[in-house]
């Protein structure tokens, strides 16, 4: 995520970097828990980090309906190229944090 900041959105980088780059300490009574994966729910800028995330995977799809908001896609086209875009998606994704569901 914070490669891909630097790379297609690099005057929001520094501020990324001091937000996510190290572990947030929460606290519930007595316990201390460090955050460490992933963005925090509540930030606003979220689905802009997602979105320029996963962007260059939806750009290199071949189908000739490729949709996405979020982390809803939607693929239309030739059988054989939905189904290569669609591996290539759970290939790629998965790195990425994008997880097909597959029921």
């Amino acid at each position: 995520m914070l490669q891909s900041v630097a790379h297609r959105v690099p005057d929001l980088y520094a501020y990324y970097y001091s937000s996510y780059y190290h572990p947030s300490v929460l606290f519930h009574g007595a316990y201390t828990i460090l955050s460490q994966e992933g963005p925090q729910q509540d930030d606003p800028l979220v689905p802009l980090l997602f979105c320029n995330t996963i962007q260059p995977l939806l750009q290199s799809l071949k189908a000739d309906l490729n949709l996405g908001f979020l982390d809803d896609l939607s693929l239309g086209g030739l059988e054989n190229v939905v189904a290569d875009d669609i591996e290539k998606v759970v290939k790629e994704g998965e790195p990425l944090g994008l997880v097909l569901n597959t029921s």
